[in-house]
């Protein structure tokens, strides 16, 4: 019996001013054999023409979702963003620079991605924070650009330092997402090379697959639910109107 063929994800495309283009990124993303690709804004309003976006990656045969990443310097601000931006895309990720905004971000169930400096991972992805993750559901990312750009001792550090947090919130059941972070597409990974690095980190074959393919297709999945008109709460929705 043949199995059914496996679609991978790359939750983490940013779309910023000195990167490439939308439309670039998505190509290499189809040609990369990526099934679905986040691109993520720092304002979604920001970029022009959504749907002919979106339209542009029904014409090459790739699925794009729309991203938000959140950069909050406080919790006020972190609310703030949550507030205009949660019913506008299909993801919101928080970077959680400080213990004050990580924690925050672990309760509220508005933000679906936390993701983290390589250096102070350690001491904000505490156990204090794994327990709030743990509690709401919450997805821990990684991106492998954080790793791109430092010299070969700190980068031996930084994968150490993730890799020690990352076993410590799968034991807690805590989904993790690979992801490339890339804005530019000599950044952008296969497949191949997004689940060597989760394999690398989480030392598990099957969780790396999933790291990168049924986890982030099923967060994606899941939010589109929610976005949905017919949608009540969690498994309740309308089917039809009288």
């Amino acid at each position: 019996m043949r199995m059914p063929k496996r679609h991978y994800a790359d939750l983490h495309v940013r779309v910023v001013s000195e990167g490439d283009s939308p439309r670039l990124l998505i190509k290499m993303a189809k040609h990369l054999g990526l099934s679905l690709i986040a691109l993520s804004l720092e304002d979604p309003h920001k970029l022009e023409d959504i749907k002919s976006i979106k339209d542009y990656c029904k014409e090459v045969g790739i699925d794009v979702a729309i991203r938000a990443d959140l950069k909050p310097s406080s919790v006020s601000e972190l609310k703030r963003c949550l507030r205009k931006l949660r019913r506008s895309v299909e993801v919101i990720g928080v970077y959680c620079r400080d213990t004050a905004v990580a924690r925050t971000a672990a309760r509220d169930r508005r933000v679906d991605v936390t993701f983290y400096d390589p250096e102070n991972v350690l001491s904000i992805l505490d156990e204090g924070q794994l327990s709030l993750l743990a509690e709401s559901g919450h997805y821990v990312e990684v991106n492998l650009v954080d790793f791109l750009y430092v010299p070969p001792e700190k980068q031996a550090k930084a994968m150490w330092n993730y890799g020690l947090a990352l076993k410590r919130a799968v034991r807690r059941g805590i989904p993790i997402v690979v992801s490339s972070g890339a804005s530019k597409i000599i950044e952008m990974r296969a497949p191949r090379e997004l689940c060597a690095l989760a394999l690398l980190l989480l030392d598990e074959k099957e969780l790396a697959r999933e790291a990168v393919s049924t986890k982030p297709l099923e967060l994606i999945r899941q939010n589109r639910e929610r976005l949905s008109p017919n949608f009540v709460q969690p498994g309740v929705k309308v089917v039809d109107e009288w």
